[in-house]
């Protein structure tokens, strides 16, 4: 069964494989989260307060929103230049391009 609402929100840091497979809702993280947050993001929203490394591996579609540091990004992912989201500008990727991917990745 898909589920395509809901909203979490984790009021510190969270662990490797944030939103692994989501499919649809929101994911709101208010420290860091570990490795490979959104890994095959289909749909899902991530928003992260602080640092993350690697972030979204395989996603195809979705959005995730990197508000700190990326230690180490992903080189499947196509930088579009900077975008306004909610007030604050971010560098704009598009990708996982080796999955024909349409997700979109934010990084301050």
């Amino acid at each position: 069964m898909r589920h395509a609402g809901g909203k979490i929100t984790v009021m510190g840091n969270a662990l490797d494989f944030l939103g692994e497979h989501m499919c649809g809702g929101e994911i709101i993280v208010n420290g860091n989260t570990g490795i490979l947050p959104g890994l095959s993001n289909n749909g899902g929203k991530i928003v992260i307060g602080g640092s993350t490394s690697r972030p979204g591996s395989e996603m195809a579609k979705g959005t995730i929103i990197v508000n700190g540091s990326v230690a180490e990004m992903m080189p499947v992912y196509k930088a579009e230049g900077t975008e306004d989201v909610d007030g604050v500008t971010y560098k704009k990727y598009t990708g996982d391009v080796i999955v024909g991917g349409k997700g979109l990745l934010y990084i301050k």
